[in-house]
């Protein structure tokens, strides 16, 4: 896919404000060869790979988080981690109570569970919001799963709820909105990229250093635009990948599609309002049904 194409997906017209997006101001921004969906990352400062492995080992943990405050709150936004083929660790097992966003998520469920059953007559769309899909874990009427930041092929996710305590939940901590796309594409092929591509790259060259953070327009936002990751050879400290996933569908529409025609402004206002009606969708648009 073309960059102006993938931008414009994003809710974006110019390159120049993806890099004005507060998460991604350290870095330089360059959209792929062969329009392979993602853009790669370089750090600004010149930042050696061994000095970044050496700050996170000075703590002498497998998993510590990234986090941002904004609006009077702190948001983790990812994890920084050490991966190896075998990590000596026991989940504590601790029980969570629920956390704001899982909260969330149930009353945005309760609250659209009568409008979900209507179709608007008027645009042939179904009512439906990301918090629904998110707490019933994805609904296969719509190409979005429930993505994990970092993923569940690494054997570190339990510590993310004992690292946390006892007032949030891992599971949600961890997860976001995230079309199928962006979070499931592995073809090589047809330079066809998400984010199970470099997942699987990182296992394959373990031990490494790792890092995956959800990146987020506006602190207000429902839905992330993207997931930044970065791997770095433990062995020999070279950066493998260092790259934006852009949270996008990658597949062309159907010819009679009003997806063809969503403006950069109604994809804004998705990620900015979760609401997939924002976009039109039709359950015609959905890759099961072309």
């Amino acid at each position: 896919m073309e960059e102006r194409e993938v931008l414009k997906r994003l809710g974006f017209k110019e390159e120049k404000e993806l890099a004005s997006i507060e998460q991604l101001q350290d870095y330089n921004i360059s959209y792929a060869e062969d329009d392979e969906n993602y853009f790669n990352l370089s750090d600004k400062d010149g930042k050696k790979p061994e000095k970044i492995i050496e700050s996170f080992l000075q703590y002498h943990r497998y998993l510590l988080p990234v986090f941002h405050y904004a609006y009077g709150r702190v948001t983790i936004t990812g994890w920084r981690a050490w991966l190896e083929n075998e990590v000596v660790y026991f989940h504590k097992g601790a029980r969570h109570d629920k956390s704001w966003i899982q909260k969330r998520y149930e009353t945005r469920e309760n609250m659209s569970k009568h409008d979900e059953s209507k179709d608007d007559s008027t645009n042939g769309t179904t009512v439906t919001h990301v918090d629904s899909i998110m707490s019933s874990g994805g609904k296969k009427s719509y190409p979005i799963d429930a993505g994990h930041v970092l993923a569940k092929l690494t054997n570190l996710t339990p510590l993310i709820s004992d690292y946390l305590g006892s007032n949030q939940n891992s599971d949600n901590i961890n997860t976001y909105p995230q079309f199928k796309n962006a979070n499931e594409k592995d073809k090589i092929t047809d330079h066809d990229y998400g984010q199970l591509h470099f997942e699987r790259k990182a296992l394959d060259n373990l031990p490494c250093y790792y890092e995956a953070e959800a990146i987020i327009r506006d602190w207000n936002d429902v839905v992330p635009i993207g997931t930044r990751i970065r791997m770095i050879d433990a062995i020999n400290f070279k950066e493998r990948f260092h790259v934006f996933i852009p949270n996008i569908v990658h597949e062309e529409f159907s010819p009679d599609s009003i997806l063809n025609k969503t403006t950069a402004e109604q994809y804004r206002a998705f990620f900015k309002g979760g609401d997939l009606n924002s976009l039109k969708w039709k359950k015609a648009d959905t890759p099961k049904n072309k």
